[in-house]
């Protein structure tokens, strides 16, 4: 079928929601399935842009396709224009009561699993219209580039269009199963100076995860590494090593012995939300109830970990 030449301005959104979700994505599939079309409607709908704007948008790489200098240029100018009606859609959801709508959330498996997920109940018992989508993730989540609405995290993302808050500090601590320790008792750093520890691949989602342990023990022996928390929980509690766990993870309740329990290292955990995302007043009802919930089930904890 061919190209029909419309000018700019007779172009509907559909039209330009594709291009802004292709960059975004890098790739047609998961676009179409963003916006529940096929690839050859994203084709289209791009081909329609690329003609009545006049210059090419997308060029392809190893990477995927990506946007040329000129593609960038619209790219940026059709985001203002979606952050324009996202704030006219929160104008509209607020003065007709309106609190419903889907919000995803992304973060690493501990912090999904042990402080989220229990938070849902009561996100649901007071925004019962609202469904929430979470994913857990080892790998790097993009929030600007629209992955997840919300994003969880240990790290601070860049400023670039977006909000950044910090729930509160997480503390971390050092633990070891009763088989293990085999009736050794550990009052100093320096009695763990042999040990065998149990630790984080190194990724830059996982942070400076050594640098952590290093705040107990000095060129720690790192003899096993896993993505996971609960892979590490988990091999500590059949006695393989020593781990640093933060306070979330209840280690006690599995049966792990908290090791110098006097010490513990302090990193901060932040929520992270769209500039024009946190206009909708469902995303923002969800992004300050989950922040105040964490930091709440984060202070219940701390008298346990400083104690």
């Amino acid at each position: 079928m061919a190209t029909k030449h419309l000018p700019l301005d007779q172009l509907g959104w559909d039209h330009l929601r594709a291009l802004l979700e292709v960059a975004r994505s890098g790739a047609l599939a998961p676009a179409a399935r963003k916006l529940g079309v096929d690839q050859s409607t994203i084709s289209r709908r791009l081909a329609q842009v690329e003609y009545s704007s006049g210059g090419t948008l997308f060029r392809r790489d190893r990477k995927g396709i990506v946007l040329t200098p000129f593609g960038r240029e619209v790219f940026t100018r059709v985001e203002k224009m979606e952050t324009a009606l996202h704030e006219i859609q929160g104008l509209t959801a607020d003065r007709f009561g309106q609190n419903a709508g889907t919000v995803s959330i992304a973060t690493m498996e501990g912090v999904g699993a042990m402080l989220i997920s229990r938070a849902v109940r009561k996100l649901h018992e007071r925004f019962a219209a609202i469904e929430i989508q979470l994913a857990t993730t080892s790998n790097y989540v993009d929030i600007a580039r629209r992955e997840s609405d919300i994003f969880v995290s240990f790290f601070e993302p860049p400023p670039k269009s977006l909000h950044t808050q910090k729930v509160a500090d997480v503390h971390f601590h050092l633990y070891a199963s009763a088989s293990y320790l085999a009736g050794r008792e550990i009052a100093r750093p320096e009695d763990l100076a042999q040990d065998f520890f149990i630790g984080y691949i190194d990724d830059p989602i996982y942070l400076p995860s050594a640098r952590w342990l290093e705040e107990f023990v000095d060129a720690p022996r790192i003899g096993f590494r896993a993505t996971s928390m609960f892979s590490q929980l988990f091999a500590a509690q059949e006695g393989l090593g020593v781990v640093l766990l933060p306070s979330y993870a209840e280690a006690e309740s599995f049966g792990l012995i908290r090791l110098l329990p006097d010490r513990s290292a302090r990193v901060p955990l932040f929520i992270s939300v769209q500039y024009d995302l946190q206009y909708l007043p469902h995303i923002r009802a969800v992004f300050d109830l989950l922040a105040q919930l964490m930091a709440e089930k984060l202070a219940a904890q701390q008298p346990a970990a400083s104690a």
